[in-house]
């Protein structure tokens, strides 16, 4: 029984260990993308400035950005308020940068692991 439990456990973990080493990959090949992101109003324009080599690796970049420019829209669009002063608007715009970057993160973290079980099939 042990031997059984001990070849199922390792067969287990060699299914999942190529699509773990896609992620690394992935990520590893994602830390070489730059991208520029604006944000005017509600407009928002994201692009590569320094591509990985990979087309599918370089839209994760913008896709996470776009996604949490999406979520955050509402505080986004607070932070042009006029009638706020300046330096209350500054510091919203400062705290939405920050969400924004942690959102980012966050989200970069899943569209990998969806681009690697895509290229696992």
């Amino acid at each position: 029984m042990l031997i059984l439990m001990t070849a199922l456990l390792v067969a287990q973990q060699a299914m999942s260990a190529p699509e773990e080493t896609e992620i690394v990959v992935i990520g590893q090949r994602l830390s070489h993308w730059t991208g520029k992101y604006a944000i005017r109003g509600s407009k928002l324009r994201c692009s590569t400035k320094s591509s990985s080599g990979d087309r599918d690796i370089d839209a994760l970049g913008c896709k996470a950005f776009d996604a949490c420019a999406d979520q955050l829209a509402s505080q986004i669009t607070a932070t042009d308020e006029n009638s706020l002063p300046k330096d209350t608007r500054l510091a919203m715009k400062e705290s939405v940068k920050r969400d924004l970057s942690t959102c980012v993160s966050s989200k970069r973290v899943t569209l990998i692991e969806e681009l690697a079980s895509q290229r696992k099939r």
